[in-house]
C-alpha cells in the first residue's frame, strides 16, 4: 500500500488493528464484552481487564453455593461425653445396694429368711451357731450399714425371729440409725414380727443393729455355758426403699 494511503487512515482504524493483532475484539462505547482492554464509557471494571484469547475465566472471589465450609464440624457432645448414670428405681430392696465394708461374718446381706413359712429373698440375717464371732471386746451383735445418697424418701423395715430358732421364747432387739441419729429400739419375739416405716429423705447412710439379749459373747463362755447357749436367729425381712 502506498505510504500516502497509510498516512491518511484515521487513528481509530489503527487502534482497532492493534487490538485485533493482540487477540482482543474491538468494541464500541456500549460494548459489554469481557475480553477487551477498554471498551468505552459503558463498561464495568471487570470488562476492562486484559484476558488473553482462549484463557479460562478468572476464579470467583466468593464461594459458590453448596460448597462445604473449610471449618471442621465440631464433634457431637453426645458422642464424646460419658453416658448418663442409670435412673434411680422407684422401688428397691435395701440389701441390693450392697453393705458398707466391715460387716461381721455372722451377718448375711441379701439372704433368704423364712418367717411364718414365707421366704424373704432380700433379707439381712443375723444367725450364730454355738457363739457369735465378735471379738472379745465387742458386743455380740449385728451391725450393717448402707449408703442411700439422699436418693430415697421412705424405708420400710420388717423385723422378726427366724423360724429356724430352736427357742420359741427368743426375743430380738432391733435398732435403726439414720446418719447416726437413733430411731428407737424394737423388741420382737418369736412368731410376732414388727414393721417400721421411716422417712429417709436426704439421708446419706442407714445403719441397722440387731442382737439377742443374753447372747454368749465368745467361744470361752460358750464352752462354759454349752448346755444353756443363747444365740440369735434374727432377720430384717426385705427392707424396702421407695423414692
Amino acid at each position: 500500500m502506498p505510504r500516502a494511503a497509510r498516512a491518511g487512515r484515521p487513528a481509530a482504524y489503527l487502534a482497532a488493528a492493534c487490538l485485533a493483532a493482540a487477540g482482543v475484539t474491538a468494541c464500541g462505547d456500549r460494548n459489554s464484552c469481557s475480553h477487551t482492554i477498554n471498551c468505552g464509557r459503558g463498561n464495568t471494571a471487570d470488562q476492562t481487564r486484559v484476558v488473553p484469547t482462549g484463557a479460562p475465566p478468572p476464579p470467583s472471589s466468593s464461594p459458590t453455593a453448596g460448597t462445604a465450609s473449610a471449618s471442621p464440624t465440631p464433634p457431637d457432645d453426645a458422642e464424646s461425653s460419658e453416658p448418663p448414670p442409670p435412673p434411680v428405681p422407684e422401688h428397691r430392696y435395701l440389701s441390693q445396694l450392697g453393705a458398707v465394708p466391715g460387716t461381721d461374718s455372722d451377718t448375711e446381706v441379701d439372704a433368704t429368711a423364712v418367717v411364718g413359712g414365707t421366704p424373704y429373698d432380700h433379707s439381712v440375717t443375723f444367725v450364730c451357731s454355738t457363739y457369735c464371732n465378735n471379738g472379745p471386746d465387742e458386743k455380740p451383735q449385728s451391725v450393717v450399714s448402707f449408703n442411700l445418697g439422699g436418693r430415697y424418701r421412705t424405708l420400710t423395715l420388717k423385723m422378726a425371729v427366724l423360724d429356724s430358732s430352736p427357742d420359741e421364747n427368743e426375743t430380738g432387739t432391733f435398732e435403726v440409725y439414720l446418719d447416726t441419729v437413733p430411731q428407737g429400739a424394737r423388741h420382737v419375739s418369736f412368731g410376732s414380727p414388727k414393721t417400721q416405716t421411716l422417712n429417709v429423705a436426704g439421708v446419706n447412710r442407714v445403719r441397722l443393729v440387731a442382737y439377742r439379749p443374753g447372747t454368749v459373747p465368745n467361744a470361752a463362755m460358750a464352752g462354759a455355758q454349752l448346755l444353756d447357749t443363747v444365740v440369735p436367729h434374727l432377720a430384717w425381712l426385705n427392707p424396702e426403699l421407695h423414692r
